[in-house]
């Protein structure tokens, strides 16, 4: 990219900025816009995109407490009263970030433990950017066995009954953000990795239950992913198949994950994640739902459902890492927008 179109870019971004600032009073509701001569209307669903209300901590089933990190560019954040609608899962790290040593300058705050960091950074552009970091050499004594539990560092969000979006009401559901591995090395010796067991994996899921109470399959559901990055394949291939055994390790249910060329090309604009470089992810998850129930209902899950009995119940995106590594992911320009037909 030239310096102009950059440049260019980044009074493109400033000027939305500033647009977005003089509205900030509307970021803790989801917006919902029509355009009066499409019949079309849009809703965004992600609560609180920029952060300000921060962050429950979680490990497992345990809350650990509320990260509250302020937010660079902006003059205050959210009140200390405020309810988070995100939340970080630590799963199985020995370190808590509500505990972290807290490091607030103008264009960038982070919590830090030996095993994670957790960083919010407005760019040279205005924008502002999520860095989940982990360091697993500091979480693991040796290398992880086989059937051992493994360190994930994720950006929650659940989506509360009432205000969930039924598949069978929109024309389209889109995902979209960018993203880049800002860092990542293996820290085994040769001999000690076994890529069975061991890898660094960035992954985005969302969990789509049936909220029909008078269904057979009420609250069951599948997992519908895109995995960014993993670094035993430059390109991966698609993956479906049930999550575990619950009795263990796993939910029980189907993973459907999207993975080839094909979804590089199509839905990351090209840009292959595992170059480093930043990704545009852009995905309308309406588009792929019924052949997600379809696989599911092959496997005996949800083999009671329709499509229009299905809603989006739960987002997370970031690191599982089984394997000793330092890794580093950037995220910004979060978006979940959902679009409906007037009736």
């Amino acid at each position: 990219m030239s310096n102009s179109s950059l440049t260019n870019r980044c009074w493109l971004v400033l000027v939305a900025l500033v647009g977005a600032l003089l509205s900030r009073a509307f970021w803790s509701v989801p917006v919902v816009a029509t355009d009066p001569g499409s019949g079309v209307v849009a809703k965004d669903l992600f609560e609180d995109p920029n952060f300000e209300n921060g962050f429950f901590v979680s490990d497992g089933s345990k809350e650990l407490g509320i990260l509250r990190l302020p937010v660079p560019g902006l003059e205050s954040s959210g009140s200390e009263s405020a309810k988070p609608s995100w939340r970080l899962a630590q799963h199985n790290s020995r370190y808590d970030l509500t505990k972290g040593e807290i490091v607030a300058q103008r264009n960038r705050s982070s919590s830090t433990t030996p095993g994670q960091r957790v960083a919010l950074e407005r760019n040279d552009c205005g924008e502002l950017v999520l860095f989940l970091e982990a360091s697993t050499d500091k979480e693991y004594s040796s290398p992880r066995k086989n059937g051992e539990p493994w360190v994930h560092l994720l950006l929650v969000q659940d989506f509360p009954v009432d205000k969930r979006v039924s598949f069978g009401d929109v024309d389209s559901l889109i995902f979209s953000c960018d993203a880049r591995v800002a860092d990542w090395e293996r820290l085994m010796k040769d001999d000690e990795f076994d890529p069975s067991v061991h890898a660094t994996q960035a992954s985005v899921y969302f969990a789509i239950s049936n909220d029909n109470p008078e269904s057979p399959d009420f609250r069951d559901y599948a997992w519908f992913g895109i995995s960014f990055f993993d670094d035993r394949w430059e390109v991966q291939s698609q993956y479906v198949e049930l999550d575990g055994d619950p009795r263990s390790i796993g939910t029980g249910k189907l993973i459907y994950r999207l993975g080839e060329q094909k979804t590089i090309d199509d839905l990351m604009g090209g840009v292959n994640p595992y170059s480093k470089e930043w990704t545009h992810i852009e995905i309308d998850l309406a588009r792929y739902v019924g052949a997600m129930l379809s696989a599911a209902q092959e496997r005996g899950i949800l083999t009671r459902s329709s499509v229009s009995e299905l809603k989006l119940s739960h987002f997370n995106y970031g690191w599982e890492i089984p394997g000793t590594y330092r890794a580093s992911l950037a995220i910004k320009n979060l978006c979940l927008k959902a679009t409906f037909k007037e009736e």
